[in-house]
């Protein structure tokens, strides 16, 4: 694949003193980094948090990632990971007192109304992600947002393609029973 020759090319060049070209692989996969970051954190702000976490680990440990694999893998495991990393934290804040207040930006729509409806499902759909097990949040987003196969999932988690699946049957029930009401009212 081209973009896989891309990005060892471009890890080839860092790796022999080049930061421009580390800093071409963050332009190029930034944007997927984020939205990776902000499907299992649930807002823009931890997202932004996880990214930085993402390419200051990325710049870090470059030299130890194995070309014989596909690097958009390899960043998924690293997104995923450092997003999950974060949401523990932010559990060991709130526990102690030191959760700080975030707000969420939405983009608006022409019609009031729809922008309304939108919000709402994709509001209550995050509140629904966040109290989910973090396995069953991280494979339910990686298998519906993000399009992966179990098997690209199984090699980014490290984990059965038996056990995603259960997880991710586990994750569709609670998120189905948790909106029916939403999608009744509508």
């Amino acid at each position: 694949m081209a973009t896989d020759h891309e990005d060892n090319e471009l890890i080839d060049r860092f790796l022999n003193g080049d930061e421009q070209a580390f800093n071409l692989l963050v332009r190029k996969h930034q944007d997927f980094v984020y939205n990776v970051s902000r499907k299992i954190t649930g807002n823009h702000e931890d997202a932004i948090e996880a990214a930085q976490r993402v390419f200051i680990k990325l710049y870090d440990q470059l030299s130890s990632f194995n070309k014989a694999a596909a690097f958009s893998t390899w960043l998924y495991r690293v997104a995923t990971n450092e997003s999950l990393n974060l949401l523990r934290s932010m559990r060991v804040k709130r526990w102690f007192g030191f959760d700080e207040t975030k707000k969420d930006f939405r983009d608006t729509a022409a019609n009031p109304f729809e922008a309304l409806v939108e919000d709402e499902k994709k509001e209550r759909l995050e509140r629904v992600l966040q109290t989910l097990p973090d396995r069953q949040r991280t494979v339910f987003v990686l298998r519906m947002s993000e399009g992966l196969t179990y098997e690209e999932i199984s090699g980014i988690l490290g984990v059965s393609t038996g056990s995603l699946k259960a997880s991710f049957f586990h994750a569709v029930k609670k998120i189905t029973k948790a909106l029916e009401d939403i999608y009744e009212k509508l």
